[in-house]
Formats: C-alpha cells, sequence, structure tokens
C-alpha cells in the first residue's frame, strides 16, 4: 500500500515542475486564500485523500477507479 502510494505521488512530481509547486506552495503559506482560490485548495486536497484511500483500500470491488489523466486532464 505504502509504495502504491509513493509510486503515485512520484508521477505526480514527474508532471508538476518543482518551481510550479514550490510557487503554489508559497502562496498558501504567504497569503490567506479566500474565496475561489481556497476552495480551489481544498477540492484539489480531497481529490488527493479520496485517491489514497482507494489506493490504501486495495478494493478490487470499488465502484469507481482512479485514473490520473481523468484527474488532471490537460
Amino acid at each position: 500500500m505504502i509504495q502504491r502510494l509513493k509510486d503515485l505521488e512520484q508521477q505526480l512530481m514527474d508532471e508538476l515542475e518543482p518551481e510550479v509547486y514550490e510557487k503554489v506552495r508559497y502562496i498558501i503559506d504567504k497569503y490567506d486564500l479566500t474565496g475561489h482560490e481556497r476552495n480551489l485548495y481544498k477540492c484539489g486536497y480531497l481529490d488527493g485523500l479520496q485517491a489514497a484511500i482507494v489506493i490504501a483500500s486495495d478494493n478490487t470491488t470499488a465502484s469507481y477507479s482512479l485514473n490520473l489523466d481523468d484527474i488532471f486532464d490537460e
């Protein structure tokens, strides 16, 4: 289970430029986000938690599947 989460983390890190990640973290830490920005951050956080739950459950009979392309549609 932990390895699956690490693999997912690595895949996301490969898709996200370090500078972008640092900039987002800086904005979140420096400013008190309100309104639309806070909702976007919370939705991303919730998606991450739900993905971790699906992976951790190792339940092959889950009612939905996780596909990074569906979550991070470009």
